[in-house]
């Protein structure tokens, strides 16, 4: 009898274990994640874990636009969002912030090969709130505003109902709502505009890169390109299709009004500054065309320009898929830029000849960072002139003259013919720079201006031509080495 009781006993308590064991792993797998109350994807299931709810770590932070890379020799993980570093060791429950320590709930963990961390590492990284709701099991990650780390020139707030306030390059408040959505009651905006867009208008082809790299096309309906000047060939197929519609603009005049209207564009992206559309956007104002102004080409940072994809993004609620193309490509620049590191630099001549006139840019500009990024040293870097300004000749030549490198900044398609002797029959001063008598002249390639969201290739592509030797076999995409004749 005693011995059938302990038998009975045993089952008794099996089952209790095993039931335990199912509702934990049912509770664990029942554990949702959201951010900004948009549900979020993952193939490895958090779980409680004493107080803690422990996420996915690699899924998470790619989820929220972070570059993660695994140091198997020193068992670090570390994530890159812009210029913030956080490093974190497998199975300790410190991580370091830009060198700041922050201490977590719980020890990192390896469940099914993968890293787990507790909630607090989003509030820690990421400085995004959480909160866990144990009776719907279910973890809130809420977003505020999202982060700029290179430009200055545009805001991301998140409201509401899936609403957003933006600000654009000229500090206008556009008040994005989704289709179906109420907006919130009290808030100031210039305009309202719905989301996504349907109906767009893009007013440089910068802006169209940008929407290819975020595969949003198919909402694209008129530029300001004629298709025989298209680089991206599914935009020139489109364009070839009529389901794009050229309305002017090749030589930068005004669009024909009446063919926008026709096309009733429910978005317009355009761009201000020296050379901007201001004209354009008041006569916008007046047909009631809504418009949002995209300033990438004013950025003096070329990381700067490629952030602007994230304010393209936020039309379209893809402005994580935005922030994580950005940290991607920062981790690949900063591949590039420490493999170049303490090389030799280069003397580097970067300019434009056109109808008699020479251009040069800024050190500080976008140009000059792309130089000094890539291990050369910019001959104008104690110019003091404007962001792109027209310099003479002469003063050219006596800044260049010792150049080893000459990148002629114009696009092989507008130049009359791309060789070497047509930019010294344009400027005969050009044939005394050391770099044009080596043969060691460059120009864009002809995809350069519609490709702005390719900025690591542009460094690997500079820092190649700057430094050959460390790029062996590699040949550059965006810059074409002009042939003699």
């Amino acid at each position: 009898m005693l011995k059938k009781m302990k038998i009975f006993s045993f089952f008794i308590i099996s089952a209790f274990v095993l039931a335990s064991l199912t509702l934990n792993t049912l509770a664990a797998s029942a554990i949702k994640v959201d951010i900004n109350g948009k549900p979020v994807k993952l193939g490895n299931q958090p779980y409680i874990a004493g107080s803690a709810v422990m996420l996915p770590l690699q899924e998470m932070a790619q989820a929220l636009g972070a570059n993660v890379s695994w140091d198997g020799v020193n068992n670090n993980v570390t994530l890159l969002r812009g210029n913030n570093i956080s490093i974190l060791k497998k199975g300790k429950s410190t991580v370091y912030v830009n060198g700041k320590a922050f201490k977590l709930r719980a020890a990192a963990s390896v469940t099914k090969g993968s890293i787990y961390v507790s909630e607090d590492f989003i509030q820690d990284v990421f400085g995004f709130q959480t909160s866990y709701n144990s009776k719907t099991s279910k973890l809130s990650i809420k977003i505020k505003e999202l982060p700029v780390y290179y430009s200055k020139n545009f805001r991301i707030r998140y409201l509401d109902n899936g609403c957003k306030l933006v600000t654009d390059g000229e500090n206008y408040k556009i008040l994005l709502v989704p289709r179906g959505e109420t907006a919130p009651e009290g808030i100031v905006a210039n305009k309202k505009i719905s989301i996504p867009p349907k109906n767009v208008m893009a007013a440089s082809s910068t802006f169209v890169g940008q929407m290819a790299k975020l595969n949003v096309l198919d909402s694209l309906k008129a530029v300001t390109t004629s298709k025989n000047t298209w680089f991206i060939p599914k935009v020139k197929e489109l364009v070839s299709q009529g389901k794009i519609k050229y309305v002017g603009g090749d030589n930068m005049e005004p669009p024909d009004y009446e063919l926008v209207k026709a096309i009733s564009p429910d978005l317009v992206f355009v761009y201000t500054g020296t050379t901007g559309q201001q004209y354009v956007m008041k006569k916008f104002s007046e047909l009631g065309i809504p418009f949002a102004v995209e300033n990438e080409s004013q950025e003096s940072d070329y990381l700067g320009r490629l952030e602007w994809i994230k304010f393209i993004a936020a039309f379209y609620d893809k402005e994580l898929e935005a922030e994580k193309i950005l940290n991607d490509a920062v981790k690949n620049i900063n591949t590039v830029t420490a493999k170049v590191a303490g090389l030799p630099k280069p003397k580097v001549a970067w300019g434009l000849s056109w109808a008699g006139k020479v251009y040069v840019a800024k050190y500080d500009s976008y140009v000059g960072k792309w130089i000094n990024s890539c291990g050369g040293d910019y001959v104008f870097k104690n110019f003091k002139v404007g962001t792109d300004t027209q310099v003479s000749a002469e003063n050219f030549y006596a800044l260049a003259k010792d150049a080893d490198v000459f990148i002629f900044s114009s696009t092989t398609n507008y130049m009359k013919s791309p060789t070497i002797n047509q930019i010294i029959k344009e400027n005969p001063l050009f044939a005394n720079i050391k770099a044009v008598k080596n043969g060691n002249v460059w120009a864009y390639a002809p995809d350069w201006w519609q490709t702005i969201p390719d900025a690591d290739v542009f460094v690997k592509d500079i820092a190649a031509v700057f430094h050959p030797g460390a790029f062996s076999g590699y040949k550059p995409v965006k810059l074409v080495k002009l042939p003699k004749n």
